[in-house]
């Protein structure tokens, strides 16, 4: 069994970290043991790959200046897993595979993965500007490059990336781990001391410029203002009462008594499993696996015209524009105006699409018509 090594930005919780960690602890690490680099040194999610088994070293990278310094590691580090494969996963990850592929000493396959669209340079902060001009650069270097969307190789090829070798592999979804809406119903109400009956829309998210929280809360306060009373829970990094901005935010709406910040969680099936509706307010999205996590679990979602959204939500849920508060708390209603059998019947069509289309398997499937050397014949 050859060895896969993952180069991440950080372990942070977010989609693209439990998408390697879905990768790494599924039946592909029968075919390549996973490693896992993190250029951050951000516990997060650490911990979940450490109880998997699956080996974890941080390099500690801050800031650009210390490349001198973690660079030599870093290379000490390729040279003793000995990766058959090296796998960037973000921006920043793919430029140091890249640097760890052309200077380890080994030449292992390399490949890029994009979870990332950048789509208005003003939502791009000054750091990531330069590496993706970096990037750019680099793209050249890669035997493969997996794209989670078709709209994020779009913009990255607008940008000059090359994309002969590039492909689109959405992140996959473990279906057989689900949980029970019912007991997660009952348990996430208590913990929120409010009955189980209460229409419950949520969203976990960040509190970064690219998930638009300010427009979320916008459509929260035309919701509330028109008579909605349906609870909200908005869970992920930011999202909690230490934030320097949410807190005076939330306390300006209608009915913030009705909105539950949670901060960071390590539950989100469960929190998933107990939502009436599942939403993202998005400026930009390459596939966001907590729509897909929502889908698998027969909830269905409101959700922004950003990146792969409307193509894989589809008819199973509500699509409106990027940055319209009002269209969004116009389909949250519309959508809890509906009976619960009719709202039942939506999550499963969506949980239907999410099996035939973006299961763990499917995409186990697609890595290993990837990676599979080429054939004598071909």
């Amino acid at each position: 069994m050859g060895n896969m090594l993952y180069i991440i930005t950080s372990l942070s919780v977010g989609g693209a970290q439990k998408a390697l960690l879905n990768l790494a602890t599924s039946a592909f690490s029968d075919d390549y043991k996973p490693h896992v680099i993190a250029l951050v040194d951000v516990k997060g999610m650490q911990q979940q790959f450490v109880d998997a088994g699956i080996p974890v070293q941080m390099l500690g990278l801050n800031r650009f200046k210390q490349l001198p310094w973690l660079l030599p590691r870093l290379l000490r580090l390729v040279r003793a897993i000995q990766p058959e494969f090296i796998h960037g996963w973000m921006h920043h990850g793919n430029v140091f595979a890249t640097l760890a592929w052309m200077f380890a000493g080994c030449r292992p396959v390399l490949l890029w993965g994009m979870h990332h669209t950048p789509e208005k340079a003003t939502l791009e902060r000054a750091q990531h500007a330069l590496v993706l001009k970096v990037g750019r650069w680099l793209s050249r270097f890669p035997q493969h490059i997996v794209y989670v969307s078709r709209r994020s190789m779009q913009r990255h090829a607008e940008l000059g990336y090359v994309t002969t070798q590039a492909q689109v592999i959405a992140n996959g979804i473990p279906l057989r781990h689900l949980q029970q809406a019912a007991e997660a119903r009952a348990s996430v109400c208590e913990e929120l001391g409010i009955p189980v009956n209460t229409c419950l829309v949520g969203s976990l998210t960040r509190y970064v410029p690219e998930k638009d929280i300010p427009n979320l809360l916008q459509a929260i306060t035309y919701y509330q203002t028109n008579g909605g009373d349906a609870h909200f829970l908005l869970a992920g990094e930011g999202m909690d009462a230490q934030h320097p901005v949410l807190p005076s935010l939330l306390a300006r709406l209608p009915a913030p008594e009705n909105v539950h910040v949670l901060g960071v969680r390590t539950d989100a099936e469960r929190l998933i499993a107990a939502l009436d509706i599942a939403t993202l307010s998005s400026q930009r999205e390459a596939f966001p696996l907590f729509l897909a996590e929502a889908m698998a679990a027969g909830v269905p979602c409101v959700a922004t015209d950003v990146g792969d959204i409307a193509e894989f939500v589809a008819d199973t849920g509500l699509i409106v524009p990027a940055g319209d508060a009002q269209a969004l708390a116009q389909a949250w209603a519309a959508l809890l105006q509906q009976s619960n059998v009719q709202r039942h019947a939506l999550g499963q069509q969506a949980q239907q699409r999410v099996a035939a289309c973006y299961s763990l398997d499917a995409v186990i499937q697609s890595y290993r018509q990837l990676l599979a050397p080429p054939s004598i014949n071909s």
